[in-house]
């Protein structure tokens, strides 16, 4: 199933288009709703996490399909060891669709919520610069060999953006 949900910073299109190297013209990108979700902020970084409960309102995100085989290589060496993709249910133009998510394995939650609006406004910029930087990693290194290089990378993007301001 080619069809996954992003909900996070891979949720937006500069994001994503830096992630898999190229235009998503190729794509088909549908918003789309994940029931009874919330997002959270991981502890010590400024991206989301979605977790589940039957209290919990939902997410909204992208639902995308599409994807080649190598976008799929670039966008799991993206998430690198801390998300693994599993299947949901997601709403679509009042439908139910299967889609991949990318779930959490390696980091925890905070209890703060995270709000896609707020990030965009406040640090899309900066992870545009984090994730050009991160994704110059690809195809030199496994997702596993690269995390050890992750605080560095944030740290160099910090640099890099600040000084063009």
């Amino acid at each position: 199933m080619g069809n996954y949900f992003f909900y996070g910073t891979l949720r937006s299109i500069s994001v994503l288009e830096k992630v898999i190297g190229k235009k998503s013209n190729h794509l088909d990108i549908i918003p789309a709703f994940a029931p009874k979700s919330e997002l959270r902020l991981v502890i010590d970084e400024n991206f989301p996490v979605i977790i589940f409960g039957e209290n919990y309102t939902g997410v909204d995100g992208i639902l995308v399909k599409g994807l080649t085989d190598d976008d799929i290589a670039r966008i799991r060496f993206f998430e690198d060891v801390e998300f693994a993709p599993k299947i949901m249910s997601v709403e679509t133009e009042g439908k139910h669709s299967e889609a991949k998510y990318f779930s959490q394995k390696g980091v925890e939650p905070s209890m703060d919520p995270w709000f896609y609006e707020e990030w965009k406004e406040k640090d899309e910029a900066l992870t545009l610069v984090t994730t050009e930087l991160w994704m110059q990693l690809y195809g030199k290194y496994t997702a596993e060999e690269a995390d050890q290089y992750w605080n560095d990378v944030k740290k160099q993007a910090y640099h890099q953006y600040h000084s063009q301001q």
